[in-house]
């Protein structure tokens, strides 16, 4: 088949911290109320992205037309989602590799986060104070997580790497995009005691094996922005590019430009409105350009988020 680059539809989360800018802002075409992720990149069973012109899931996709990706991992090896919380993420780490392997049957997930926008003096939660695993147990045993959580401020065009086994959380009004290996195990050590109002249930937290892979002390560097290199018309910032984790870019499209990758993307529009080539391309939107496809003409004015993997 010839290489072609195809639309590659989402999936919805409902979440109890989920606001409506997904469905306001980012064209969320669902009936899930409230929606608190837009999984634009997904090959997972709980949920896997439809690819409307070739007629099948994005992990089919990934099995029959390896050429496409040109990568030696047997698993598709990314997971995209946009994330619109109107409250604060419960307190999270994803385990480790090895660990995942052996206990959940799945990849670890070291993950980041592109802050798309955020109110004035945003924080998020990241990394904590204890230096040892003893510390870390007083402190939860206390409800004395005031004391152990550390918190760093971000901003528009902020990027986060979180390492798997780092302690984590979205704060309220922090719209991002977050890519992450492919995986959906989530340890959640604290949730603030709040309520599910539709169990009416606080929800699980798994404390224990939180504590089997948190990375104690904490060492991981905090946000960072980069400044954009301007490259054929657009305005590209390079955030991360890690070999068995993932690639990740901006590009900021102003009218016309063009772009060359030498590896499969996905690009994923959430900003403005334009064309890739012939494809129309609206905030929300995610497109797969096949690896070796070559210079894509961009044509508008948008904000593409570019992910990707290599070996």
């Amino acid at each position: 088949m010839n290489k072609k680059i195809v639309e590659v539809l989402p999936v919805y989360k409902e979440r109890i911290w989920g606001g409506h800018k997904i469905k306001d802002c980012f064209h969320g075409n669902t009936d899930i109320d409230p929606i608190g992720e837009m999984w634009n990149i997904s090959a997972l069973p709980t949920g896997d992205c439809f690819v409307p012109a070739l007629n099948k899931p994005l992990s089919q996709v990934f099995l029959d037309h390896p050429s496409w990706f040109e990568c030696m991992t047997p698993e598709f090896p990314i997971h995209c989602t946009l994330i619109d919380p109107i409250a604060d993420l419960s307190v999270q780490v994803h385990p480790t590799e090895d660990y995942a392997r052996i206990h959940e049957h799945s990849m670890g997930k070291p993950e980041a986060w592109y802050i798309i926008d955020a109110p004035s003096n945003a924080k998020i939660q990241f990394g904590h104070t204890a230096q040892s695993k003893d510390e870390v147990i007083e402190r939860i045993k206390n409800n004395q997580w005031d004391q152990l959580l550390s918190y760093v401020e971000v901003k528009k065009k902020d990027f986060l790497f979180v390492p798997d086994g780092h302690v984590h959380a979205i704060g309220k009004n922090v719209l991002c995009f977050e890519i992450a290996r492919s995986a959906d195990v989530t340890y959640r050590l604290y949730d603030y005691d709040r309520i599910d109002k539709k169990t009416g249930k606080k929800r699980d937290v798994h404390v224990e094996k939180s504590l089997d892979v948190l990375a104690i002390p904490h060492k991981a560097p905090g946000p960072y922005t980069v400044l954009p290199e301007k490259i054929d018309g657009c305005q590209i910032r390079s955030y991360i590019d890690q070999p068995k984790v993932f690639t990740f870019k901006s590009i900021e499209v102003s009218d016309k430009g063009t772009f060359t990758f030498d590896r499969f993307c996905f690009l994923t529009c959430i900003e403005g409105e334009g064309k890739a080539e012939d494809v129309e391309v609206l905030p929300g939107m995610t497109i797969l350009i096949p690896a070796g496809y070559g210079k894509i003409k961009f044509n508008g004015t948008m904000t593409l988020l570019l992910s990707s993997y290599r070996d």
